[in-house]
């Protein structure tokens, strides 16, 4: 499904803008941050070197074509508590505008084991997960306070089981970065390895429009999210100078260490890989690759990407949803894929 801010604001881009083993691989307008681009702004430091995610290498697929709570609802994101043994899914009803969502707190097969419905908060097209130690439940980052389905904040909040969340809780704290260079639409994702938060935002450059900045996961709890913080700030290449298509929606972003990942794909359409090194600049990017993970399943679509760590070790998962058009209305499954290997 698309977010609904990604074709209005996107001029130059597309449209929408463990277990080892198992299933082998087939190999969005409240303004807060004030400021132009060319306002002068503190510099920052460079993010300092990890190992990269080899596209190509071994994985698998824990999660296969699972029901969610809400089977009419199409994922649209997840993201990990590690700790817990947990993932956290987002689902967004199919030509709603009212930004309500259903969260799924699954087992890492994707077995449903609670759920938190939430109001009125946008399309769910990113989100974090921040744990918060063995045997307590997490803090969910994700887009808040929609605007004709599209979140204009940050919010974060304590998953409570089989909770209902409105906006205007006063258990929401507002984490909506304020760099200089963001104009709306931020959509967040946690580095669950090297602890750091990244915000991909809507700077208002109608050439290259969409931006990152990364912080460490202490100074964004504690709502430190302007210039002067920020380990690192880049804008995303545009779908052209990625060598894609406007049907090449963009699908979720995430990073672990120096490198952000990210990935394209429409619903029955080619899927893509691409890492972007965060201390660059521009247009440039590492690398893209066409995955042919889960190319069989039915109505195939890139839905999220994330961070999962396992017995200390990241890994690299994405997500897929899929559709069954036998049922009236369609039901949709979830499936996750991973990769585990690093570049030499």
């Amino acid at each position: 499904m698309t977010d609904p801010l990604e074709s209005a604001a996107r001029p130059t881009h597309s449209r929408r803008s463990l277990l080892t083993g198992g299933i082998k691989l087939a190999a969005g307008a409240a303004v807060l941050g004030g400021g132009s681009l060319l306002a002068a702004s503190p510099a920052y430091a460079a993010v300092p070197d990890s190992p990269k995610f080899y596209l190509p290498g071994a994985g698998g697929n824990p999660v296969l074509r699972q029901t969610l709570h809400q089977p009419n609802w199409a994922m649209q994101s997840f993201a990990y508590d590690s700790v817990n043994e947990n993932i956290y899914f987002a689902q967004h009803k199919v030509g709603s505008d009212t930004g309500d969502l259903w969260l799924s707190k699954t087992d890492l097969f994707g077995k449903v084991l609670s759920t938190m419905a939430i109001h009125g908060f946008g399309h769910g097209s990113s989100m974090g997960v921040e744990t918060a130690g063995a045997g307590n439940s997490p803090y969910i980052w994700i887009e808040s306070h929609s605007v004709n389905d599209a979140g204009t904040r940050i919010a974060r909040f304590r998953w409570v089981d089989d909770g209902t969340l409105e906006t205007t809780s006063s258990s929401i704290y507002n984490r909506t970065p304020t760099v200089s260079s963001f104009a709306h639409s931020p959509r967040p994702a946690i580095d669950t390895h090297y602890d750091r938060v990244l915000f991909r935002y809507h700077s208002g450059s109608a050439t290259r429009p969409w931006r990152i900045a990364v912080f460490t996961l202490a100074d964004a709890v504690a709502g430190r999210l302007s210039d002067g913080y920020r380990l690192t700030e880049r804008a995303i290449p545009t779908n052209q100078e990625l060598g894609l298509t406007d049907a090449d929606s963009f699908q979720g972003i995430t990073s672990c260490g120096r490198y952000a990942y990210l990935i394209f794909g429409g619903p029955n359409r080619s899927s893509y890989l691409v890492t972007l090194d965060l201390n660059d600049t521009g247009s440039s990017y590492v690398e893209k690759f066409l995955t042919n993970a889960g190319e069989s399943l039915p109505g195939r679509e890139a839905q999220g990407i994330a961070i999962w760590r396992l017995n200390g070790a990241p890994r690299l998962a994405f997500g897929y949803s899929s559709k069954i058009t036998s049922t009236e209305p369609d039901t949709f499954e979830s499936s996750v894929f991973y990769k585990s290997e690093f570049s030499a």
